[in-house]
């Protein structure tokens, strides 16, 4: 005998009415899991043959804070692999994040642009994407910064004053600030007190709390922390806009197989759901490849960086 008619034998119309619901119910789940699932049969997911895929992420923030909020895109971005795992990896440091993917500890990393280009030089990484800021745009800023207390107004000002670098190989934390210091007749390694703060957020921070005098910042990190409502805009004096930098590139292991990196791609592409993206300041992503960082590779080149000891 049938669930329905049990219930009505034995509860009366009452009970139909339950169990006709309670049947309702569970076919609208079935089909709302059935909607959302990404599996292996399903045609538009993007297969690996990889049986995992180890995905790293520099500390460009507070490291707990990084992996708070790039763990539901790392969950997506497994189910667009057809379900293949990803692990997600912080690392303590960029030069963390370097090693990671030299010793293919990692298959895939979100660089910052100069990391990656340490990365890629020495350590065998291949740029195949481009992050987008939530506006669209694929470049950022380095600020220089400071308080209106300390007094300094310009470039020149920053002599003898201590200064708050990110990483030694952050972008906008480090090399382009060392540049636009040199261009403006300053020695960052004599002309100011500098000290290493490990984050974008860090590097702010320092400079608030009267740790530093100055310092370096992302342009896009100090956006958000102003409009998180945790920075005050009128607290921090911008003495520096750099020139437009290419934003994060994602890397992959040149011993990758192209269909791997294909699909690879191809899973980032398609996740555009805002509710995972916003809260890494991205607004998707774009197809990129190792030439968009020739520029940073002069910058250093004209420094005189030697690529091997700042990783």
């Amino acid at each position: 005998m049938s669930s329905v008619k049990l219930y009505a034998k034995k509860f009366g119309s009452l009970g139909t009415l339950l169990v006709l619901c309670l049947m309702v119910l569970a076919a609208c789940g079935s089909n709302n899991a059935n909607t959302n699932a990404v599996t292996s049969s399903d045609p538009n997911c993007h297969k690996v043959s990889l049986s995992q895929v180890n995905l790293g992420v520099i500390p460009a923030e507070n490291a707990t804070k990084v992996m708070e909020t790039t763990r539901p895109f790392a969950d997506e971005l497994s189910r667009q692999l057809c379900g293949v795992k990803v692990n997600l990896t912080v690392g303590t440091s960029y030069s963390a994040t370097i090693t990671a993917m030299s010793s293919q500890k990692l298959d895939v990393a979100w660089f910052g642009p100069f990391s990656y280009v340490l990365a890629a030089d020495k350590y065998n990484a291949q740029a195949i994407l481009r992050q987008l800021s939530v506006d669209g745009s694929d470049h950022y800023q380095s600020y220089i910064i400071t308080t209106p207390k300390t007094g300094i107004n310009s470039l020149q000002d920053l002599k003898g004053h201590s200064f708050s670098f990110v990483d030694p190989a952050s972008t906008s934390g480090n090399l382009i600030p060392r540049y636009t210091m040199v261009k403006n007749g300053l020695n960052p390694d004599k002309d100011v007190k500098g000290i290493f703060t490990g984050s974008h957020d860090l590097s702010l921070l320092a400079v608030l709390n009267g740790k530093a005098d100055a310092g370096a910042v992302a342009s896009d990190t100090f956006a958000e922390l102003v409009r998180q409502g945790k920075v005050k805009e009128s607290d921090v004096k911008i003495i520096s806009k750099s020139d437009p930098i290419p934003n994060s590139p994602i890397a992959v292991r040149k011993e990758l197989s192209q269909s791997d990196k294909d699909a690879i791609r191809d899973a980032f592409v398609a996740i555009k759901d805002k509710k995972l993206l916003e809260p890494m300041n991205a607004g998707g992503f774009t197809k990129d490849d190792n030439s968009s960082y020739d520029n940073l590779r002069d910058v250093a080149k004209s420094l005189n960086l030697d690529l091997t000891k700042l990783k």
